[in-house]
């Protein structure tokens, strides 16, 4: 056992030498290596025989309908777990030959517990536990900005355009997508997710590193994430092809692997065979879907998963010891679930059945959306006495809580303030262009921004939510949403578009940065909006700062959270900036915009004072 086990060890260093000897020094220009632990990268003879061992069956699985592999060795301690993903759009000899760079590279470097290694062309990882739902990890994810002109005029409106079409396509194709938007100035994008992921996991990641790129700035950058590859530049880098490959995959794959020995004529004819199953399958479901369509109808909301009887005794029967608070939709209650999962279930009341029905519209449509700075939407019930949403559990209280509480022993620091701002920027930059469908959430404030444990904040009530068709503007005449929140165009007029959710957003930022609520009914010098922007016209916009600050703050990262708070709240609805745009400007130093061009719209100086009113 002792010589087989010695003639295997020999084998196996052959075989590294002969990687070495063949590969070189070579490595891919564009990559991106991590070890993890970071503080062993000793070489280890039994780990390093280990992970020979591990990739040695890799190359083999790499086909041209498969250009990803999941391995795994269990029976050793600690395990070793392998994947590798190539681009969609590399030939199997490129793929192959960008794993022999790869592994070549991990095992000069990480010879650890485990490493990870990036390129434009691959990504290959190991590791001692299973990482396969994994899409996100802030110690790893980076950018890669390359060292080119700025970019200026439209070119960030079509580099947001190509990176919203790239994550949309990606993610209803399997994880791959290419894209080009070829106007005044042509901006091309490739998106990869990784084979492991859901769909929403794919979208989240490509989302957060489409953030990441936007801070870059330059005419090309790539993202390097746990999940997820994206790239834009101003020269194409791809073929003609890889925009339509998912496609032509799928017809490649099902005729060479379901009718490897049939003709293009009996394809044909079976082509034509599923057509007509297909059309009298369908058929027949339009029918049973007419005759129970009138019983179905009430019904609106796809996520009732919760039974009544079930969230009642996870809040003891709503119990007041256990409300979290109330908004305009209903009142919020802690519960602890069967399974001891913590979630927040919110009670419903409406006026009317239309009411409702229009609510629950708005549910189905977010039950899908998901983003690290958005309250989870877990499910629903509709078939007890009351309609109850159950949303995820966020800990720490709501940012006006904290931020506005008198005497509070916790004052928020300017980091963590900015942080906070970050995070409600990207989280509705998600909203209005992460998805397919825009959505608007009309009620942005700071009594609906929740923190978490890292006071991380996520975005919550979505009672008041619209969706946006290709129309961009739309007319309502049922106003809602809270004084002081409301652009003057929606509360006068009822035009709708999600610079309305923009100039909430400018109150918000101007309130976190100052430290005093907006008062929809002060008129004069003591409105914040006004003092803010009487600052900014005397050049002493450092002393609207929060004054329990006591001056450690980052003086530029301030006056440049109040002066895009400006932008935002300007009346002209044309002057405001994009969320995509202020995203860019806040995780961008060196970022340059326009001054405010008008002063603060204030609003409601005729109606009656309440506190949080809501038309």
């Amino acid at each position: 056992m002792q010589i087989c086990a010695s003639i295997a060890q020999f084998l196996a260093w052959v075989s590294f030498l002969v990687l070495l000897a063949t590969v070189g020094s070579s490595s891919s220009t564009k990559s991106l290596l991590n070890c993890h632990p970071l503080d062993q990268l000793l070489v280890n003879p039994s780990r390093q025989l280990d992970f020979l061992r591990a990739m040695s069956s890799v190359n083999d699985y790499i086909t041209e309908d498969k250009l990803w592999v999941v391995s795994s060795i269990t029976d050793l301690s600690p395990p070793i777990y392998v994947f590798l993903q190539c681009r969609e759009d590399l030939s199997v000899s490129d793929c192959r030959h960008c794993f022999n760079e790869s592994r070549l590279e991990l095992e000069r470097k990480c010879s650890g517990s485990g490493g990870r290694i990036h390129s434009d062309g691959c990504f290959l990882r190991f590791d001692d536990r299973d990482f396969s739902e994994e899409f996100v990890d802030p110690r790893f994810d980076r950018a890669k900005c390359e060292e080119t002109e700025p970019g200026f005029g439209d070119f960030w409106k079509y580099l947001d355009e190509a990176l919203v079409n790239v994550t949309l396509k990606a993610v209803k194709n399997g994880g791959f997508g290419a894209a080009a938007v070829t106007r005044a100035e042509a901006v091309y994008a490739l998106a990869q997710c990784w084979q492991t992921l859901d769909e929403n996991s794919c979208r989240e990641c490509l989302v957060n590193a489409r953030s990441s790129l936007r801070a870059c700035g330059g005419h090309e950058a790539s993202a390097f994430f746990t999940g997820c590859y994206l790239k834009y530049s101003t020269h194409k880098f791809f073929d003609d092809a890889a925009e339509h490959k998912p496609d032509d995959d799928q017809r490649n794959f099902i005729r060479s692997s379901l009718f490897p020995h049939l003709s293009d004529h009996d394809i044909t004819k079976l082509a034509i065979a599923a057509i007509s199953l297909s059309f009298l399958t369908s058929l027949g479901a339009f029918i049973s879907y007419r005759r129970v369509s009138r019983k179905r109808k009430a019904q609106v909301p796809s996520c009732s998963n919760f039974k009544y009887e079930t969230l009642e005794k996870a809040t003891e029967s709503f119990h007041d010891s256990l409300k979290l608070g109330q908004g305009g939709a209903g009142s919020v209650y802690k519960g602890i679930l069967p399974d001891g999962r913590i979630v927040a279930v919110k009670k419903l009341f409406f006026n009317t059945r239309e009411w409702a029905d229009q609510f629950f519209n708005e549910v189905n449509l977010i039950s899908g959306v998901q983003h690290k700075n958005l309250v989870r939407l877990l499910g629903c019930s509709i078939e007890g006495p009351k309609s109850l949403l159950v949303y995820e559990y966020v800990h720490n209280r709501s940012l006006d809580q904290i931020l506005f509480m008198k005497n509070t022993v916790h004052i928020l620091s300017w980091k963590q303030r900015f942080n906070i701002i970050i995070g409600i920027s990207e989280g509705l930059e998600y909203l209005h262009r992460g998805s397919e469908v825009k959505i608007i959430h009309r009620d942005i404030k700071t009594s609906n921004i929740l923190l978490d444990r890292n006071l991380s904040p996520k975005i919550a009530d979505f009672g008041l939510i619209r969706s946006m068709g290709t129309d961009k503007t739309q007319t309502n005449t049922g106003i809602a949403g809270t004084l002081g929140y409301l652009a003057p165009e929606y509360l006068i007029k009822g035009q709708l578009t999600e610079k309305a959710d923009v100039y909430a957003f400018g109150v918000l930022i101007i309130e976190i940065a100052t430290g005093k609520k907006n008062n929809a009914f002060t008129q004069g010098t003591s409105s914040v909006l006004y003092s803010v922007w009487e600052h900014f016209k005397a050049n002493t916009l450092d002393r609207s700062i929060d004054p329990r600050l006591k001056g450690s703050f980052s003086e530029e990262e301030a006056l440049k959270v109040l002066q895009i708070g400006l932008l935002c709240v300007q009346s002209s609805v044309e002057l405001r900036p994009s969320m995509s745009e202020i995203v860019f400007m806040l995780k961008n130093k060196d970022s340059k915009f326009e001054c405010p061009k008008q002063p603060p719209f204030l609003s409601a100086s005729v109606l009656m004072p309440d506190e949080e009113t809501r038309v």
